[in-house]
């Protein structure tokens, strides 16, 4: 006796919801990167203690959830995204030295690109003074090393100035790069919470004039440090009046 064929099992459609999760997926460094660009977006417009694993979610598009498989903590995200921050300014501070020649136009063009920073990534340069570095961790963490390795670069031209008899060799190498990092953060950071334009160029030519005004081969031993940071004050006070 012929039995009548039995129908088909008709497949069940897919919910919007399950389509649209399937092209949401994305292949996991993909997802990494796009997670961190997310945070890097927030942790500049929030700073680190005001952001929330949550809000970079809903920005990438995931549930929170998702972002742990990627990064373990808040803390860890944190420092991935610094960790690209310092590795795209040494990268960018050694490409353009390489065509620079002259230790003073050498150190004009650091000075630059660090005030640039101030200007290009304001956000997380703000995170990096104000939330890392009072870390109690800092002197171990990777962002000091990574800044180590970005100051580094100063450091060697300021021995490439000392041997070409540019620069005085009397002083601590070490004491001149914080001279000149010093006077960068003082005048640029000013800027920043005054919310004043920074004029790069003319403060990067002022500040490097004051240094080799103060350091170079010509200028008077004694009370280096105290006579730059006095100059330092009176250039924040010319850049202001003059509307930098």
């Amino acid at each position: 006796m012929a039995t009548a064929a039995t129908p088909k099992a008709r497949s069940r459609p897919r919910r919007r919801s399950e389509r649209g999760s399937r092209r949401a997926r994305r292949p996991a460094p993909e997802r990494a990167a796009e997670i961190l660009e997310a945070a890097r977006d927030v942790f500049s417009e929030r700073g680190y203690a005001k952001a929330s694993m949550a809000e970079i979610a809903a920005r990438v598009g995931v549930v929170e959830g998702a972002l742990y498989r990627h990064y373990p903590s808040k803390r860890e995200l944190l420092f991935a995204v610094m960790r690209t921050f310092y590795v795209r300014r040494i990268e960018s501070l050694r490409s353009g030295l390489g065509g620079i020649h002259g230790a003073r136009n050498r150190l004009r063009y650091v000075i630059w690109n660090q005030l640039r920073a101030f200007t290009d990534d304001t956000g997380l340069c703000r995170v990096v003074i104000s939330e890392i570095r009072p870390l109690d961790d800092y002197g171990q963490s990777l962002v000091r090393e990574l800044n180590r390795e970005l100051t580094g670069e100063a450091l060697a031209v300021i021995d490439e100035g000392v041997r070409t008899g540019e620069l005085r060799g009397d002083l601590p190498r070490q004491l001149v790069r914080d001279v000149i990092y010093g006077g960068i953060e003082h005048l640029a950071w000013t800027a920043v919470i005054g919310h004043r334009k920074l004029d790069v160029e003319r403060t990067a030519d002022a500040l490097t004039e004051l240094i080799f005004a103060g350091l170079g081969a010509g200028a008077p031993a004694g009370g280096t440090a105290e006579r730059l940071a006095a100059q330092v004050d009176r250039l924040q006070t010319m850049l202001e009046r003059a509307g930098t």
